[in-house]
């Protein structure tokens, strides 16, 4: 899924070679360990397939903690996302302690901003990431 060019679109880079990915994998894995939070598998219940992956990790040099999510398109539209966004966001509070949590997307990218919304996420506006524009939202504890 990781070298679909519609899945990875919005991400910077763009598609992964067989060996980025390995590379990020094993990244991501360190992650938990380092900080207490990551990015994990998201897998389908029903048949076990690896769907994507999700988590959460610190938004780009900055001290904001990110929700993010890469979702394999034959999966897109099935509430998968929405799901993994919501569970992310009451892990951050109710496990890690966080107390606010942040989502980027592309302006483009209507998918993963319609996530954000469902997710209860509310619109920050607009900022600087990954070196573009993009549309950044938030969870706060509470609210």
């Amino acid at each position: 899924m990781y070298a679909k060019h519609a899945v990875m679109e919005y991400i910077p880079g763009g598609a992964w070679t067989g060996e980025q990915t390995a590379a990020i994998i094993e990244r991501m894995k360190a992650l938990d360990a380092e900080h207490g939070f990551g990015f994990y598998p998201i897998v389908r219940k029903r048949s076990a397939a690896l769907i994507g992956h999700a988590g959460l990790g610190y938004l780009e040099r900055t001290p904001e903690v990110e929700i993010a999510y890469v979702l394999d398109d034959t999966c897109w539209g099935q509430g998968f996302a929405t799901e993994v966004a919501r569970a992310l966001i009451a892990h951050a509070f109710t496990r890690i302690g966080l107390e606010r949590v942040v989502a980027v997307a592309f302006p483009a990218n209507q998918r993963s901003v319609s996530v954000m919304q469902r997710a209860g996420m509310t619109l920050v506006g607009k900022a600087f990431h990954f070196g573009t524009d993009v549309v950044k939202y938030e969870a706060k504890l509470g609210r």
